[in-house]
């Protein structure tokens, strides 16, 4: 699902484990053969487990058990076990475990939001914006399509998405427009999605070509009759709702008909409760 490099692995077991296990070393925890199993507490959508592992390779563990990331467990099931030397299964303990409770909280939240949606309108989509916590996007961004979610945007190198922040660069709205011909031609390969502050700028972009409309605080009952009007107009154009869209009102949007919500909440996710076992074999 997600790809993660090895370099990426060891920084994360590198936060935890500078130099050495510490107290491991002086109560002399070091050769004996040991499990360590990761459960957890609640019931949740995994998230993290392949990334566990890694952690478990790099530490010269054995996995024996693991559930794949996206799975629905109930509360006492077991994620992931390991069999190896006590003092790596001690190093490895809190590296793990910050995985899987952070990645598997925001896949849960995440599968909640998307359920919600989904039961409103099976072909829209939840998508996340760019606004994680920097250093997390690759466990983040795995995390939300474990749920069921989508990226809206990965970077700025992905889509061409104008916002007036840029417009006051090009002459305003009405320079965006003159300007569209241009873009479209030198960028024919991309999708053009341009946020409107108000229905008559939405029309205005749709009428001059533009692939998407992006509507940004717009209340769920204004944008239901903008939506209304554009997917008569101009039935293909890609339609998105963003702005303060969370838990607590998503399912008004999810009756917007928009092609997909935009949110940033997700990453917000409280951890989901893992525990962790660490026995002699």
């Amino acid at each position: 699902m997600a790809f993660i490099s090895i370099n990426e692995i060891d920084r994360l077991i590198n936060e935890d484990v500078p130099y050495i296990d510490l107290t491991s070393w002086t109560l002399g925890i070091r050769e004996q053969e040991a499990r360590i199993t990761y459960f957890t507490r609640e019931d949740a959508v995994v998230c993290g487990t392949e990334e566990v592992r890694a952690v478990f390779d790099r530490m010269h563990i054995e996995m024996d058990h693991m559930v794949v990331s996206g799975e629905k467990i109930t509360a006492g099931s077991e994620l992931i076990t390991g069999i190896g030397r006590a003092e790596d299964l001690h190093m490895a303990w809190k590296v793990g475990q910050n995985i899987l409770d952070n990645c598997s909280g925001i896949a849960t939240k995440t599968r909640k939001m998307v359920d919600v949606v989904k039961s409103y309108n099976p072909n829209m989509a939840v998508l996340t914006t760019r606004k994680g916590f920097p250093g997390t996007k690759t466990l983040a961004t795995k995390a939300i399509m474990a749920g069921g979610a989508m990226p809206h945007r990965l970077g700025l190198s992905e889509t061409i998405l104008v916002f007036k922040q840029h417009l006051n660069f090009i002459g305003g709205f009405e320079g965006l427009i003159d300007k569209l011909p241009q873009i479209k031609a030198e960028c024919c390969e991309k999708k053009i999605i341009v946020e409107a502050a108000t229905l008559e700028q939405a029309v205005s972009l749709c009428q001059a070509g533009v692939d998407g409309i992006q509507f940004d605080k717009m209340s769920a009952e204004e944008l239901t009759g903008a939506v209304e009007r554009l997917r008569n107009e101009f039935p293909s154009g890609i339609l998105l709702a963003a702005g303060g869209i969370n838990e607590t009102n998503i399912s008004k949007y999810a009756q917007t008909n928009v092609n997909g919500i935009i949110t940033t909440s997700l990453y917000s996710a409280k951890p989901i409760d893992i525990g962790v076992k660490i026995d002699r074999n």
